[in-house]
């Protein structure tokens, strides 16, 4: 049972980094069993041996009289002297009523409202991030104070604006206070009515570069007003600028509503575009006849290149044309690595799902099996053909790192135990356990060392090893909430990984440094 802690003032211009200060202090103490720092975790009802970073946060802030930490970190960004960044707290927040304080507080905001807000990503201002997260309320703050309904980003591949992210209920609304609907806005709202008056007005906007340099059939809604751009002259295989790609890879891999980029359409819609868009000729690939579950122009794809049943998502099928871009638009819709057997089955295609499997070869059927959890048809391979996994090629091998990059533990263990090699690597040295160690997955980084995975592999993009990614990976990966970093790290170095050597300060959650701490000389 917790007794309350002890409350502290906070300073009259506190700092954030004097706090997470406190917090690391707090933390190394506790870590080396300090009876005060004890009692202190122990009055916040924290009664770990090995506390982390995020309880010691915890304590800091319930010390200073907040329930949490993300509470007075909140209060510290939005009383900053800062202008620009308190209003970036605030909008972060998502808190209108924070978002009105800090524009009375500071109104010197007010000239510059219309400017990319420093804290904000990809060169965003402060409107065009409230559509994006449909927040009415707070547009409608920005508004009152002086913001352009018309405001658009900075970026450099092309600039969005709010009618590019919000979803029908606040277009609405913002086009009832005078938004305005251009040609990308009302092709991906599904206005077709709009849509013909502008191209009616200037046939030319067929053509216009949107956000990322899209053009209106990447933004198309339905069929219908995909059919009437295309009528009108569209290219049915141009490309984006940012991502590079035509509007049937971006309809086919961008489906649904909720997945956080510049469009809306129903559940379904963008695949009901892409196959229309297919079947008025455009550009196909297998990814996407398998994602569309197009039987016949699969099967014909197959006959014509066999090998190309070995697709993924990766820059050696779909390489840039510009370093700056951000890749083909698969990497982000579809997913780093998925194959056409996993899309086929992602999007309940039996029939082409059936057919990758039978023309794949052996290796590439049992790991899709794998990583599918089709277990029947892994022992059916396995039994008759005992000793496939010893005989890989070393581009067989490294689709072990992929299954490392979703996280599918189940599957890693299992080919692992069939005899899969646990040194596999890509092209630039990255290997599963890299990965592993990155999202700070214990049971994966075990298994890989039980099956003597190289623990001082430096991969070439960044030349990281698998510890220096776990260093990484513990304030950067996108699963490092669910990762045990301090185990991993631990697992590495009883393993003999070396220790990395940076030019500067190693940037780490406090805990990790902890482990690399207890093994320096």
């Amino acid at each position: 049972m917790s007794s309350e802690p002890s409350l502290r003032e906070l300073p009259a211009r506190p700092s954030l980094e004097h706090l997470k200060h406190q917090a690391r202090t707090l933390q190394r103490e506790g870590l080396a069993a300090d009876a005060l720092a004890i009692a202190r975790f122990a009055a916040c009802g924290i009664a770990s041996p090995l506390p982390k970073l995020a309880d010691a946060l915890h304590v800091i802030a319930r010390e200073y009289g907040f329930a949490t930490w993300p509470a007075l970190k909140l209060h510290v960004e939005v009383a900053s002297e800062d202008p620009a960044a308190a209003l970036a707290a605030a909008l972060k927040a998502l808190d209108a009523k924070l978002v009105r304080q800090v524009l009375a507080r500071h109104p010197q905001l007010r000239a510059t409202l219309d400017e990319p807000l420093p804290g904000l990503s990809f060169d965003t201002p402060a409107l065009v991030f409230a559509a994006m997260r449909q927040s009415r309320e707070i547009v409608e703050a920005l508004l009152e104070a002086g913001a352009s309904i018309d405001q658009r980003t900075r970026w450099w591949a092309g600039s969005f604006g709010a009618l590019d992210f919000a979803n029908p209920e606040l277009s609405a609304w913002l086009i009832a206070r005078g938004a305005t609907v251009d040609i990308h806005a009302a092709s991906r709202l599904g206005l077709i009515d709009r849509v013909r008056e502008l191209l009616a007005a200037d046939p030319q906007l067929v053509h216009a570069r949107g956000g990322d340099g899209q053009l209106p059939l990447h933004f198309a809604a339905t069929v219908e007003i995909a059919a009437l751009l295309l009528d009108h002259g569209a290219e049915l295989d141009a490309r984006d600028i940012d991502h590079e790609s035509t509007a049937a890879q971006y309809q086919v891999s961008i489906a649904d509503p909720g997945d956080g980029m510049p469009r809306y359409r129903e559940a379904g819609g963008g695949h009901m575009v892409a196959r229309y868009l297919v079947e008025r000729g455009a550009q196909t690939d297998l990814l996407m006849l398998s994602a569309l579950g197009d039987l016949a122009r699969v099967e014909a794809i197959l006959n014509e290149d066999p090998e190309c049943v070995r697709m993924t998502v990766s820059e050696r099928f779909f390489p840039k044309r510009d370093p700056k871009s951000g890749g083909c638009i698969y990497f982000f819709g579809f997913g780093w690595t998925k194959s056409p057997q996993m899309l086929a089955h992602q999007f309940g295609h039996t029939a082409v799902y059936d057919l990758l499997m039978q023309r794949s070869p052996l290796w590439l059927r049992l790991a899709q099996a794998a990583e599918v959890g089709d277990e029947p048809l892994v022992e059916r391979i396995v039994q008759h053909h005992p000793t496939l996994c010893a005989k890989l090629t070393p581009a067989a091998a490294r689709r072990l790192v992929g299954i490392a990059v979703r996280g599918n533990t189940r599957a890693l263990a299992q080919l692992l135990a069939l005899g899969w090699p646990a040194d596999a690597r890509l092209e630039n040295n990255q290997t599963a356990l890299h990965y592993a160690a990155w999202h700070g997955n214990l049971a994966m980084v075990r298994d890989l060392l039980a099956y003597n995975a190289p623990v001082n592999v430096f991969e070439a993009e960044h030349g990281g090893s698998p510890l220096g990614w776990t260093l990484h990976g513990s304030m950067n990966s996108w699963l490092r909430d669910k990762g045990d970093y301090p185990a991993v790290a631990h697992a590495l170095l009883a393993a003999g990984a070396q220790i990395p050597k940076p030019e500067g300060p190693v940037e780490a959650a406090e805990e990790v440094l902890a482990v690399i701490r207890q093994h320096t000389p």
